[in-house]
């Protein structure tokens, strides 16, 4: 294919953080260089929990809103910034030409091979990282109909007319749709390995671990539309035990995306434990703390299949995201994630406390 014709940038479909598309979707962009993939050890370890005004309990990983901007430039235009944009294919065309990725918000109603396709309005971001001029099509990614995230073609006018029809529902969506409408990043040149700083790693474990606040780091958007009155770190355990208890009352207080989270959140957890380890802690009772953390890994993983498995049931298999209504299910799912979080937090005090000692007989 002619190079002027065809580009597609670079693009990895990673397992690592996949509950919101707010991280997913960079990381795409850039876990495709493996020269990044040391950077992931300093991020996605502390916790916070705040009460959606939907009434749902939003539960997610604390980072600031450009938190790859160490290794990325990031351009992020709001609805009255892309006014001045008269063709959205062609500024995304231009964009790609530059090696810019663009995340965009567009109405899925409009959107074939979308669970939203003709059925309901719907403002979603697809990330656009191609495009064919031959076939007159974008190239991106984006959830299926099946809740699948792959790649899709879509076709320049189609595309064209989700976004443009999206325009006019900006007003009646999250404040995170104007705020974001489009999102351009770039990785930088990474010649070497990423040098991820365990002294970084140790201090964001302590604040995990004692549920030490940092409002500072709440995403803009999330502070407009839920306020600021989160807990963090291993108080979040108790938000998610008391909404459990309100949906065994039938209380549609929350949902999948918890679980799916904190699974997420456990193997991190122990793929970066694995990576200080190996770097710095070269020790056999870190070795063997780690294996247990294994268990716990284990556990919730246990915690999230058995919450997604009744859901599916109890939504007819339509939703991933409806409500949990089986009471011995949500029981189960609360046994097992306090149990889990009760383990989480013995060992990684005990883990925290060889690390700080090994730091301490080193100086």
């Amino acid at each position: 294919m002619n190079k002027e014709l065809e580009m597609v940038l670079p693009i990895k479909i990673q397992k690592e953080v996949t509950t919101f598309l707010h991280f997913n979707y960079p990381l795409c962009t850039v876990l495709w260089n493996n020269n990044v993939c040391p950077w992931l050890n300093e991020h996605f370890i502390q916790l916070y929990s705040i009460m959606h005004n939907t009434g749902v309990l939003w539960v997610d990983m604390l980072e600031k809103d450009y938190f790859y901007e160490d290794i990325a430039d990031i351009k992020d235009l709001s609805s009255d910034e892309m006014k001045k944009v008269d063709d959205i294919i062609q500024f995304t065309i231009n964009n790609i030409k530059e090696k810019y990725y663009a995340t965009i918000y567009t109405n899925e109603f409009y959107l074939p091979g979308r669970a939203a396709y003709q059925q309901y309005n719907h403002m979603h971001q697809t990330l656009i990282y191609g495009y064919n001029l031959e076939k007159k099509v974008l190239i991106g990614l984006g959830y299926d109909i099946r809740q699948r995230f792959i790649s899709y073609e879509y076709p320049f006018e189609t595309f064209r007319d989700a976004y443009e029809k999206g325009k006019s529902e900006y007003d009646n969506d999250f404040c995170w749709v104007k705020m974001h409408t489009v999102y351009l990043n770039k990785l930088y040149n990474l010649f070497d390995p990423y040098n991820a700083r365990c002294e970084l790693f140790v201090k964001e474990l302590s604040k995990y671990i004692n549920g030490i606040a940092d409002e500072t780091l709440l995403r803009k958007d999330v502070v407009i539309e839920m306020g600021s009155s989160a807990k963090y770190g291993i108080d979040v355990y108790q938000m998610i035990s008391d909404n459990l208890i309100e949906l065994e009352k039938g209380n549609f207080t929350i949902d999948y995306r918890t679980f799916h989270l904190l699974a997420e959140h456990k193997r991190g957890l122990y793929k970066k434990m694995e990576y200080f380890i190996e770097k710095n802690f070269n020790h056999s009772s870190c070795y063997e703390l780690l294996s247990k953390y294994k268990k716990i890994v284990s556990i919730f993983e246990n915690a999230r299949l058995i919450y997604l498995r009744d859901e599916l049931i109890d939504n007819n298999y339509q939703s991933i995201i409806g409500q949990l209504k089986n009471k011995t299910a949500i029981w189960k799912v609360y046994d097992i994630v306090n149990l889990g979080a009760e383990q989480e937090l013995d060992l990684l005090r005990n883990l925290l406390n060889i690390f700080n000692a090994m730091r301490v007989s080193r100086k």
